[in-house]
C-alpha cells in the first residue's frame, strides 16, 4: 500500500473507549498515542461559555436531569463524567466537564495537532447562530491555525468562515440531492459523513474541493479500505488501539507534518 493510501486518524471525542468522552484526560491520551487530529463537541453554558460536551441534557453523560445550556459555569463544573467500564487498570472514578479555553491551553502544547470543533445544534437553537459561533470564535482565535469549526448546521460554518476566514467542515445530515447542492454551494474544507450514510460505491459520492472524513470506524481493515477509495480522514473511538496497526502507525503524529 502506498503512503498516499494510508489514512490519518481523528480521535473522535478524544479516546471514549477508555476515557470519558470529550474529557481533557481522553484528549491528552489520544495525542500521546499519536493522533494528528482530534474532534470535540461544544455546548454553551447559560453564560455562553463553550464547554466540551456532546449532549445538552446531562443524563447520559453525568446522570443529571439538567440541561447544560441552562446552567451557569459553576454548576456545570460540579458535574463529572464516569470512566467507561474497566478499560484501564486503576482509572479515576470520573473526569470533570471542561471548557473550551482549557482545551485550547492543552492544544497549544501539541502544535502539530488539528482540532475539529463541532458546534452542537442545541446551543444554536437556544442562543442563536451568530451568538453561539461568536462565543466559540472568541475563545479559539489565538489558536485559529490549529482549529477547524464544524457543524451539522451549514449556515453556522458558513458564518464562521465569513467572520474568521478559517477552515470549516460540514457534517452531512442526510444524503440526498438537496444536501448535495448545499455541499457544492458551501464548498467546505472538510466534509464529514456517517459511514452508514455514505454510498458504498465511490462513484456515487459527491465530488468537490473538500477532503472527506468518515465516522465512526474502529477497525483497521475498514479504515484502510476507505483510504484506498480516497477518504483519508477516519474518525475512531479507539485511537490508542487502531494507531498501533503497522500501516496506520506510519501516519501517527509525534512532530509537525
Amino acid at each position: 500500500m502506498s503512503e498516499q493510501a494510508i489514512p490519518y486518524l481523528i480521535a473522535h471525542r478524544g479516546y471514549p473507549m477508555r476515557y470519558p468522552e470529550n474529557s481533557l484526560a481522553g484528549l491528552e491520551a489520544a495525542m500521546l498515542a499519536g493522533a494528528c487530529f482530534v474532534e470535540i463537541d461544544i455546548q454553551l453554558s447559560a453564560r455562553r461559555t463553550p464547554f466540551l460536551c456532546h449532549d445538552d441534557h446531562l443524563w447520559r453523560l453525568a446522570g443529571s436531569d439538567r440541561w447544560l445550556t441552562q446552567l451557569d459555569d459553576a454548576a456545570i463544573r460540579m458535574h463529572s463524567v464516569p470512566y467507561p467500564g474497566l478499560t484501564l487498570a486503576h482509572p479515576p472514578e470520573s473526569e470533570p466537564l471542561s471548557d473550551l479555553a482549557e482545551f485550547c491551553q492543552l492544544l497549544q502544547a501539541w502544535p502539530w495537532v488539528t482540532a475539529f470543533i463541532e458546534i452542537k445544534s442545541e446551543s444554536i437553537l437556544r442562543f442563536g447562530l451568530a451568538a453561539t459561533v461568536d462565543a466559540v470564535l472568541e475563545v479559539i482565535h489565538p489558536y485559529a491555525k490549529q482549529c477547524v469549526m464544524i457543524s451539522f448546521d451549514d449556515k453556522a460554518v458558513a458564518y464562521a468562515r465569513a467572520q474568521s476566514g478559517g477552515r470549516i467542515g460540514w457534517v452531512i445530515p442526510e444524503w440526498d440531492k438537496d444536501h448535495a447542492a448545499i455541499a457544492t454551494a458551501l464548498a467546505p474544507d472538510f466534509l464529514f459523513c456517517y459511514t452508514r450514510r455514505l454510498p458504498r460505491k465511490p462513484a456515487e459520492r459527491w465530488q468537490g474541493p473538500w477532503q472527506w472524513a468518515v465516522y465512526t470506524v474502529d477497525d483497521s481493515q475498514t479504515a484502510l479500505r476507505y483510504a484506498e477509495e480516497g477518504i483519508l480522514l477516519i474518525e475512531t473511538d479507539t485511537i490508542g488501539t487502531l494507531i498501533q496497526h503497522p500501516l496506520l502507525k506510519k501516519h501517527a503524529c509525534v512532530q509537525s507534518l
